[in-house]
């Protein structure tokens, strides 16, 4: 076999297809993101299997949906028994790392029923602000070596460590106090001041350089996961990112004012007090959030651009594979919501996904429509790496026939051009941080139509993303539409039994 690919895995958090240059927002600058599009395979059709962080994080890590490996909502831990791609690759001769955000575990934990000495969550914000964890143990979840930091805007971690020895009081600046301009009717929206050589994109940079620098001296592949915080709300950008773009003159969403949320389940949410921020925002306001979130992803597309530039100068380039996406996506308006949650439209649910390889068929340099998701990422990846899957297979290990990874290997397509088989992307969520919030909803997309189940209420959504691409009609009892209705069902049935558990063990034959 070849001389394995380097592995480097840019990733943002909360991040729309739709806010990228390359996917055609005529607004937003990303000439660096661009250009990886531009010389890689860029999947406008991408989807989250999850839309929101940790669950889908979790997957990202192990190529399982949240019900398989149990982190199925914010605040529940990836379970560390899970086999993880770092961890799968570490075995294989890679050096694994990770500079940024992780998000495997919850940032708040009570105490730790099972291990008292060891905290019940290594990301607890409490733990580290107060000093008690100061550094991320060594090959957590596979991961040989951690640069971390934890939260958005006000974070943690190592970075918060190393400004507040530098600068005392220098983290008062990630607050909401230390704004220079908070818009009166934006929520969470404000502009902060921090030099760029100290913000944290930086340093999450220039830490994953140096360790890619590092292992080109020894000569060792490496995985690098590198992983910005932004432009995950609250939306804020930093000089000059803050005043790089004019609200008044951007594009809305062309549903923006639009508050059709098609079902009664999804009504009561919007009127929740925990929703009202993010369901009740006047055009100026959107208009300012869309110009913090843009900075910010120009922000981060500045520090890619380092990266990239450094790969290129070092002659790393020809032997990386660059992966870019995000964990799922944001509202950013559509459908007059912020944020992420419930509502299963294209603008929470669909995420760039970019993929470079140095060494790539006539698919790069192309945008493509197939339906691909997150679920994809691990497969791939081991498809490249030359390691065989059933070595993170949690359900197979048992069977002559083993089940395998639920998503699919994007790897003939990419490396020769292999035709890409038509397939939904599925996707789960599940929400019960309050009892009035309970949600379990599931959903399939295909390549024309999305059919979203809310299984508590009996109620369902399909729409013909092809005829209703701003997902304004709900077709889901439209009597022309009982044969899709009953197919998509089907299909998504199939998905549910495919991906069920199979890894607990059975003890005895009876």
């Amino acid at each position: 076999m070849s001389e394995p690919l380097n592995i480097l895995v840019l990733i943002v958090d909360q991040m729309q297809s739709f806010s990228l240059g390359a996917n055609g927002n005529p607004d937003v600058k990303t000439p660096n993101i661009d250009r990886l599009a531009a010389e890689g395979a860029n999947f406008n059709r991408a989807y989250c299997n999850n839309p929101v962080c940790m669950p889908s994080r979790a997957t990202l890590l192990t190529g399982l949906t949240p019900k398989q490996h149990g982190c199925f909502t914010n605040g529940t831990n990836l379970p560390e028994h899970i086999p993880t791609l770092p961890q799968v690759l570490a075995r294989h001769g890679y050096r694994t790392h990770a500079a940024g955000k992780l998000h495997h575990q919850s940032y708040m934990s009570p105490a730790n029923p099972i291990d008292p000495e060891r905290p019940w969550s290594m990301e607890d914000n409490r733990k580290w602000k107060n000093g008690e964890i100061a550094k991320l143990p060594e090959n957590y979840y596979g991961y040989q070596s951690a640069d971390f930091i934890g939260g958005h805007i006000d974070v943690w971690g190592e970075y918060a460590q190393e400004m507040e020895r530098k600068q005392p009081g220098f983290m008062k600046k990630y607050s909401e106090a230390g704004a220079y301009y908070s818009h009166p009717e934006a929520p969470m929206c404000y502009r902060i001041d921090v030099p760029e050589e100290l913000h944290y994109n930086r340093w999450i940079a220039d830490h994953s350089i140096a360790f890619m620098k590092d292992c080109q001296s020894s000569g060792q592949p490496f995985f690098e996961w590198c992983s910005f915080p932004d432009p995950h709300f609250p939306f804020v950008a930093s000089n000059p990112y803050s005043e790089m773009y004019d609200p008044a003159s951007l594009s809305l969403p062309d549903n923006w004012e639009q508050k059709n949320d098609m079902l009664e389940h999804l009504v009561a949410y919007r009127n929740m007090p925990q929703y009202q921020q993010a369901g009740h925002f006047t055009e100026s306001a959107l208009r300012e959030i869309i110009a913090q979130t843009y900075g910010a992803i120009t922000h981060v597309d500045t520090e890619i651009g380092r990266m990239v530039n450094f790969l290129e100068q070092s002659g790393l380039l020809p032997h990386t594979l660059i992966i870019f996406m995000a964990d799922h996506g944001e509202y950013l308006g559509s459908h007059h919501l912020l944020t992420k949650g419930e509502w299963p439209w294209e603008e929470g649910v669909r995420v760039p996904y970019i993929w470079r390889d140095p060494q790539g068929s006539q698919a790069l340099g192309r945008t493509h429509g197939h339906v691909v998701s997150l679920l994809d990422f691990v497969p791939t990846v081991l498809e490249y790496a030359g390691i065989d899957q059933r070595e993170m297979d949690t359900r197979g290990f048992r069977h002559s026939q083993p089940l395998g990874l639920p998503g699919r290997s994007l790897y003939p397509f990419l490396r020769d051009g292999r035709p890409l088989p038509d397939l939904p992307a599925y996707i789960e969520y599940d929400e019960d941080w309050l009892p009035a919030s309970m949600c379990r909803m599931r959903a399939i997309v295909t390549g024309q139509y999305k059919l979203a189940i809310f299984a508590l209420v009996h109620e369902g959504i399909l729409i013909d993303l092809e005829r209703d691409p701003h997902e304004t009609r709900n077709l889901w009892d439209d009597p022309q539409y009982q044969h899709i209705r009953a197919e998509l069902t089907e299909q998504l049935l199939m998905e549910l039994a495919r991906t069920g558990r199979l890894d607990l063990p059975r003890i005895t034959g009876a």
